[in-house]
């Protein structure tokens, strides 16, 4: 199919009200040149029940559910939002469906007609459990969401188990339908951290996360790129949940509570202490025999009270080894850039601030290119990404070029066959969504790839430092943020790196090992030549940031 070619699709509603979520996908199709052709609407009626049979047969064991959802319960992304307006142009196919125990059957009349629209894919924004030849009616399918990793919750509520079993991933996976229940084609499948301490915020975040999908699935297909449409379907063998009873509602609310007491605690009471290790060998060499080399490490001096130093990266100059940082202060509640020399892996004293304005930065992403030495730290803050070199004193780094307006988080830039390549994640889903622009020269201008999310992964999205090369095979360091934020770093191996398409598969994970007194987590792996610096931390008890936190949540009480 041509690529400037829109798809067509079909829309299975009960009503012309969508949640939010549902209206923002159909916007996105459409803004993109995707053309909705066709309504499918669900004219079966609630059938009409006296006062007192209802009263009988109403679900009394789900009443505290039914009341929390009802009155208490309010997501922004299931706001009812009515495009009867937007879509007033596309025609509307009412549809009487067929029940069988709990599935729904289209006539042969209905799904007839829906074929002769020539579709390309149905969106599932309504009806039940549908099965039958509706779901062979457009060339590619029907599409439709589960809000849950379907290998472990299938059935629902969405994204409410995993806050009841403790589960530190809530899931979701965009699935192509066939016969079998929650064992559809997989298109899409992200992995979030659970907000443990509210539903709301969990569905949200879950439910807003998911979004691109359909958009990234109809891109593939213009690129010729969508294979896996043809794939087998889950194997899922998860157990199905329902709607919860009585008893376990009540438990659920007061785990929220408790939940929400022990994250302000925590936030309150513990705060991060990073310091920066040195290992005399290369990237490649200690990330894949981590166990002898964790070993190794020398660190740092303990860094001040109230501070921490974290995100190391090496340049050299000469035969000059030289390490830069963030230099974080609790009393100001930012970051700076420094930079020490190494000399035979043991840091000297000529510590001097290369990076400042009085702005919040880290992860001071350094690279050589032409005998120039670059610097692209994160500065989200600004609003923007931009691209530093260092001095002619070699004490400063100092702005050229602006290669981006968006505030790329843990930003990385490199070379790889013919294209400069820009990773990074994006404020809102920091440790979650990876990005990628592409140049063909260092100072842009930097194009967004065409699968952008490229990955939806709280296990190996963000991240972690710089790519390295083993035997002709690009490597990625990201973090795994599923449990603690940088609690381990994961090594990808990039499968495939082109404009249109993007793939990585997991070799390694490096952890803090327990006898470390930076046991807690780790965030970043960077070598130069023969020496790979990482940084790692602690948890404890720092006045001035509990100070400053505790202040923050009483202002945004106030």
């Amino acid at each position: 199919m041509p690529e400037n070619k829109g798809l067509k699709f079909g829309i299975l509603c009960n009503s012309m009200n969508f949640h939010r979520w549902q209206a923002e996908i159909i916007r996105m199709l459409v803004q993109h040149g995707h053309e909705p052709a066709l309504i499918i609407m669900n004219t079966q009626k609630a059938q009409s029940i006296p006062p007192a049979e209802k009263l009988k047969k109403y679900p009394w064991k789900h009443f505290l559910y039914r009341i929390y959802q009802r009155y208490f319960l309010k997501p922004a992304m299931k706001q009812e939002i009515d495009l009867s307006d937007e879509l007033k142009k596309v025609p509307i196919q009412a549809c009487h469906i067929r029940k069988v125990d709990f599935s729904e059957f289209f006539s042969d009349e209905d799904v007839n007609f829906i074929k002769n629209q020539e579709l390309d894919f149905i969106l599932r924004f309504g009806f039940n459990i549908i099965r039958g030849k509706i779901l062979y009616a457009a060339r590619y399918g029907i599409w439709s969401y589960h809000h849950a990793d379907e290998q472990k919750y299938r059935g629902g509520p969405p994204c409410f188990w995993e806050i009841y079993h403790s589960d530190p991933i809530t899931g979701a996976v965009l699935q192509r339908l066939n016969e079998k229940l929650d064992a559809g084609v997989i298109l899409r499948k992200g992995m979030f951290g659970t907000i443990k301490h509210s539903y709301r915020e969990n569905l949200d975040r879950v439910y807003s996360g998911s979004i691109p999908w359909v958009m990234q699935v109809c891109t593939d297909i213009q690129n010729g790129n969508a294979v896996y449409l043809d794939a087998p379907g889950s194997t899922t063998k998860a157990r199905v949940y329902k709607v919860p009873g009585n008893l376990k509602m009540l438990g659920f609310t007061i785990k929220l509570f408790v939940n929400r007491l022990k994250f302000h605690l925590k936030d309150i009471f513990l705060s991060e202490k990073w310091n920066i290790g040195i290992i005399e060998a290369a990237a490649g060499k200690v990330a894949f025999n981590w166990t002898a080399y964790s070993k190794r490490i020398k660190w740092l001096p303990e860094p001040a009270a109230g501070t921490y130093v974290a995100d190391p990266f090496i340049y050299t100059l000469g035969d000059v080894n030289r390490l830069v940082y963030e230099k974080y202060d609790y009393h100001k509640m930012q970051g700076n850039i420094e930079q020490l020399t190494l000399t035979n892996a043991h840091p000297d004293v000529d510590k001097v601030v290369v990076l400042h304005d009085g702005t919040h930065f880290s992860f001071p992403y350094v690279f050589e290119h032409e005998v120039e030495v670059y610097c692209i730290p994160e500065n989200a803050v600004s609003g923007k990404t931009r691209l530093y070199r260092l001095s002619c004193s070699e004490k400063q780094f100092e702005p050229i070029a602006e290669i981006s307006d968006k505030p790329l988080i843990d930003p990385v830039l490199f070379k790889w066959g013919n294209y400069w390549w820009l990773f990074g994640t994006l404020p809102g889903f920091p440790s979650e969504r990876l990005y990628i622009y592409y140049a063909t020269n260092l100072l842009g201008p930097y194009v967004p790839h065409a699968g952008n999310p490229v990955k939806t992964d709280i296990f190996s999205a963000r991240p972690a430092g710089k790519p390295f090369v083993v035997e002709g095979t690009l490597y990625r360091p990201a973090q795994n943020c599923s449990k603690t934020y940088g609690g381990s770093i994961v090594i990808n191996q990039v499968m495939t790196l082109s404009t249109e398409a993007f793939q990585e598969q997991s070799a390694a994970e490096l952890f803090p090992a327990r006898n470390w007194r930076y046991n807690k987590g780790m965030h970043t792996l960077t070598g130069n030549g023969g020496i790979t610096v990482i940084d790692a931390k602690r948890m404890q008890f720092i006045p001035v940031a509990s100070w400053n936190k505790l202040k923050r949540k009483l202002s945004a009480i106030s």
